[in-house]
C-alpha cells in the first residue's frame, strides 16, 4: 500500500486558461520562454515543465501537490485530467502562474529523475464559468481545484 510522503497546498493564479508545474531550478529545460503548447490537450510536457489547461480562463485555483512513495491508488473524487512523466533534474517542483512565475515554496521530491504525474480536477467547467460571469463583482476563487500526484518513476513502471 502506498502513502503520501509530502504535500503542499497553494493557490495558483490561472491566466489564459493555464498554469504550470516545473522543475524548481530549471523550468522548461534550457529554454524557459518556450512553453509547451496545449493545442486542445489538457496536459502538455516540455522538458522539465508541464502546462495544465484550466476550464476557466482567469481565476485562482486551489492546487494540492502530493509526493507518493509509489503509484497512488485511483482517486474516487474529481475528474482525471491526465498522466505524464516529468523530468525533474533538481529533485524539486514548483507551481507556476503563467506568465508571472513560481508560486509558493518548491516541493522537495527526494532526488532528481523522472517522476510520474497524475492530475485530477475538482469543479470547473461550464457551471464554474457561469458562476463567475453571473457574480458582481466577478468571482475568482473557489471555481476550480487540482490534485497533482507525483511519484518517482523507476524502470518497469
Amino acid at each position: 500500500m502506498t502513502a503520501v510522503l509530502r504535500m503542499s497546498e497553494l493557490v495558483v493564479g490561472v491566466e489564459r486558461g493555464q498554469f504550470a508545474l516545473c522543475d524548481a531550478e530549471a523550468p522548461f529545460g534550457e529554454q524557459p520562454w518556450r512553453l509547451p503548447a496545449l493545442e486542445g490537450r489538457q496536459v502538455a510536457v516540455n522538458g522539465s515543465g508541464l502546462m495544465v489547461a484550466s476550464t476557466v480562463a482567469m481565476h485562482d485555483a486551489a492546487v494540492r501537490l502530493e509526493l507518493w512513495d509509489g503509484p497512488p491508488p485511483e482517486r474516487p473524487a474529481g475528474s482525471p485530467v491526465g498522466e505524464c512523466v516529468l523530468e525533474v533534474p533538481s529533485g524539486a517542483v514548483t507551481a507556476w502562474a503563467v506568465p508571472h512565475g513560481p508560486v509558493g515554496e518548491p516541493l522537495e521530491l527526494g532526488g532528481p529523475g523522472p517522476y510520474a504525474v497524475r492530475l485530477y480536477r475538482h469543479g470547473g467547467g461550464p457551471q464554474a464559468r457561469a458562476r463567475q460571469e453571473a457574480a458582481d463583482p466577478p468571482l475568482f476563487n473557489g471555481l476550480e481545484g487540482y490534485v497533482i500526484q507525483l511519484w518517482h518513476r523507476v524502470s518497469g513502471c
